[in-house]
């Protein structure tokens, strides 16, 4: 085998009450990843091409997907070398997880070329590592459902858990043309929580898990609307984004910003799917996508 091209999907993470543990995967928008074997022993290349394409580092350590490689390469003792290229379908600090997906699908792809055999769990351990580069430190929301696709849960770092809930609704995701820094919007988060409204989040999240269960996708959508506790911090970061919540709230099940923002992320009531993505529009002028629940990244293409 000396060639495999991966799809890994864009994701939402933290679902309002859910930081850092909860995430999803998106039907779209998604990235390619091609990685190929070359004849320069221990060498990793990248390129890079797509949404802003020309704001991403190609070199290896300053890449995600590069230092995924990097340290799957060493740990495995493989001495090939490899160029990465990335097609970029998801826009850069957009809080759909375009770091993520390069870091996902760059594992998939290794782990494919190389027969490595590695388990999704595994694979999900290397893809966080990439997350640093972007975020400040390693973080599995986003790589998680980036991986399993579906619903997933972070529930322990050292060692790594992730439970997965494979699922399907219908999504509205806005993305305004504001641009927000990853670390930026984790540095303003509170350094400390009020306990009333830890209990609160606790309580939701559980909430949200439970209407999952019970296919109760308006108890899902209110519960999502109730962090108190991030949310509040990063609304500040989106101009109009209160006004459009409070537009749309008899359209949608639920609406919350996804990741760091600036994307906005919406469970909307089917007959009212153009009454949103108007407001979306009239709003912030930006592109809306009608998506779904996705599945992790998977291999489109070995030879």
């Amino acid at each position: 085998m000396k060639k495999v091209t991966v799809c890994s999907p864009g994701t939402s993470a933290n679902l309002g009450p859910g930081y850092d543990v909860f995430g999803l995967a998106l039907s779209k928008p998604y990235d390619i990843i091609t990685v190929t074997k070359t004849d320069e022993d221990g060498t990793i290349t990248i390129s890079v091409e797509g949404e802003k394409c020309e704001e991403i580092p190609t070199e290896v350590d300053k890449n995600t997907a590069g230092v995924v490689a990097k340290k799957m390469l060493e740990d495995f003792n493989i001495s090939d070398g490899i160029h990465i290229h990335i097609n970029k379908g998801i826009k850069p600090g957009s809080g759909l997880g375009s770091s993520s997906a390069s870091c996902a699908g760059v594992s998939v792809a290794i782990d494919e070329l190389f027969n490595l055999n590695l388990s999704k769990l595994k694979l999900v351990e290397y893809a966080s590592l990439g997350e640093a580069v972007a975020a400040g430190a390693p973080h599995a929301d986003n790589v998680a459902p980036a991986i399993f696709g579906g619903f997933t849960m972070v529930t322990n770092y050292d060692p790594l858990e992730v439970l997965h809930i494979p699922l399907e609704f219908e999504i509205l995701v806005a993305l305004p043309n504001i641009q927000v820094n990853t670390k930026k919007a984790r540095e303003i988060l509170p350094k400390k929580v009020d306990m009333k409204d830890m209990v609160n989040n606790v309580g939701k999240a559980c909430g949200m898990v439970h209407a999952l269960y019970t296919d109760d996708l308006e108890l899902f959508g209110k519960y999502m609307m109730e962090d108190r506790v991030v949310e509040p911090c990063r609304a500040t970061l989106i101009d109009g984004y209160e006004e459009v919540k409070e537009k749309v709230m008899d359209w949608v099940y639920g609406i919350t910003i996804s990741g760091s923002g600036p994307a906005i992320i919406s469970l909307p009531k089917l007959e009212h799917v153009l009454d949103v993505k108007k407001a979306f529009k009239e709003t912030w002028d930006c592109p809306v996508y009608h998506t779904k629940m996705g599945p992790g990244a998977y291999v489109l293409k070995s030879e």
